[in-house]
C-alpha cells in the first residue's frame, strides 16, 4: 500500500510545473514524509547516522568509504542550508545566496608554476593581485629590479607568495626554512613532504612566505635589520595583544598552508553588516568600495577591501566587505569601526577575510 501511495505522489510531483507554488510543494513534501516516515529511521541506521555531519573532520561517501578531512579543503559547505537559493554569477560560478556564513576563495593556485605574458597596461601590482601573490615574488623569480615591465615579456608566476628553491646536495627542510626565513611546517604541507629524506637533488620546492634576504652593502655602518628598498627583510616583531579581533564570529578557514595552496589570512564567519573594526592604530592606504555581490573577480577576488598601515611595519587587510566607511589617508584607532562584513568578491558566503602583511608582501599568522 505504501509503495502504491509513494508512486502516486511521485507521479503528481513529476507532473507539477516547475513554477508551482512553494506552499503546494511544501504540502506534498509533508505528505510524502508522513507516508515514508516509518522507513526513515531504518534508512538512517543503515548509513550509520552520518548524513550531513559536518561537525567532524571525517565524512562518508555513498559507498561508505571514509574520506579523511584535510586542511587543503576549506569548509565551504559547513553553513550551506539545504534550501538555499543558488544564483549563477560571473564566469558561470554557482554561489549560494542565503548562506549564514562562508569563506573566501581568493587563491587561484594550481600548485604549479605558470607563465604569464605581459599585456598592454599591465603593472606588477595588478599582475600580483590577479594571481594572489606578492610583487616581490614576481620580481625575485623573474630577476626584475625595478617596477617597469615590457609588453610581451614572459613572467614565471609561482603558485604561492614566496620563493622557488632547487634542491641541492645536503639540503634539509630546516635549512631551507632558515635560509628563506620561512616556516618548516608551511613548506612540508604545501609541497606534500613529511621529511627531508623525501627531497631529491634537482627537485623544485616552493617556500611559502619565503624571502630573498637583502644583501647589506656596508655591513660596518649598516644598522641591524637594515633592508633593501624592496622591503625584502622580514624581521617584524609583533607582540601578543598588538592586534584586536576585527569582527565577531568564528573562524571558518584558518591561516596557513594547504597542499599546493596557501591561505594568507583567516576567514571570520559573520552575517552581512557585521561591524568590522581596525585591528590596530594606523593609516588607511588603500580601499576598494565599488564591488557588488556576484562580481567574483572584483577587487582582485577580495571584493570590497581596506588596507591599513601600522607603526610596527605591518599592513592589515579586511576583505569581502559590504560597506567601506573610511577613505585613503584617514587615521584610525584600534577598535574603530571601518566597515561591515559582506559577501563581495570570490566568496561562498558572508564573512571577513583578515590578513596581516609585511612590507615585502609576505604574510604572518594573526596573533591577538
Amino acid at each position: 500500500m505504501k509503495a502504491c501511495s509513494i508512486f502516486a505522489l511521485i507521479s503528481i510531483i513529476a507532473g507539477t510545473p516547475t513554477q508551482a507554488d512553494a506552499s503546494f510543494l511544501s504540502g506534498i513534501n509533508d505528505l510524502v514524509a508522513s507516508v515514508i516516515g516509518s522507513n526513515a529511521q531504518a534508512d538512517e541506521n543503515s548509513d550509520g547516522g552520518n548524513s550531513n555531519d559536518y561537525g567532524t573532520n571525517n565524512s562518508s561517501n555513498s559507498q561508505n568509504m571514509t574520506v579523511l578531512g584535510t586542511s587543503s579543503i576549506d569548509p565551504d559547505t559547513k553553513n550551506v542550508q539545504n534550501n538555499s537559493d543558488m544564483n549563477i554569477v560571473e564566469g558561470g560560478v554557482i554561489s549560494p545566496d542565503s548562506l549564514s556564513v562562508g569563506v573566501g576563495l581568493e587563491s587561484v593556485s594550481s600548485g604549479e608554476m605558470t607563465t604569464y605574458i605581459v599585456q598592454e597596461g599591465d603593472t606588477l601590482s595588478e599582475i600580483a593581485m590577479q594571481f594572489d601573490i606578492s610583487v616581490n615574488t614576481i620580481k625575485w623569480e623573474n630577476n626584475i629590479t625595478g617596477n617597469s615591465i615590457s609588453i610581451g615579456k614572459k613572467l614565471n608566476i609561482l603558485p604561492v607568495t614566496g620563493v622557488k628553491h632547487i634542491i641541492k646536495k645536503g639540503d634539509t627542510i630546516e635549512k631551507i626554512a632558515l635560509k628563506y626565513d620561512a616556516e618548516v611546517d608551511d613548506i612540508k604541507v604545501f609541497n606534500g613532504v613529511d621529511s627531508s629524506d623525501q627531497l631529491k637533488f634537482g627537485d623544485v620546492l616552493y617556500v611559502p612566505n619565503g624571502v630573498i634576504k637583502a644583501v647589506v652593502q656596508k655591513p660596518s655602518t649598516a644598522k641591524k635589520g637594515t633592508s633593501s628598498s624592496d622591503g625584502s627583510s622580514s624581521s617584524v616583531t609583533v607582540s601578543s595583544g598588538y592586534y584586536t579581533w576585527p569582527a565577531s564570529g568564528r573562524v571558518t578557514s584558518p591561516y596557513g598552508s594547504r597542499r599546493g595552496g596557501f591561505h594568507y589570512g583567516i576567514d571570520i564567519g559573520a552575517p552581512r553588516g557585521t561591524r568590522v573594526v581596525a585591528a590596530a592604530d594606523g593609516t588607511v592606504v588603500e580601499t576598494v568600495s565599488y564591488c557588488v555581490e556576484g562580481r567574483i573577480s572584483c577587487g582582485g577576488r577580495y571584493g570590497n577591501y581596506i588596507v591599513i598601515q601600522h607603526s610596527n611595519g605591518t599592513f592589515t587587510r579586511y576583505a569581502h566587505l559590504s560597506r567601506v566607511n573610511i577613505e585613503v589617508g584617514e587615521q584610525v584607532s584600534k577598535g574603530e569601526k571601518i566597515g561591515a562584513s559582506g559577501n563581495t568578491g570570490h566568496s561562498t558566503g558572508p564573512h571577513l577575510h583578515f590578513q596581516i602583511e609585511k612590507s615585502n608582501g609576505s604574510t604572518i599568522r594573526p596573533r591577538f
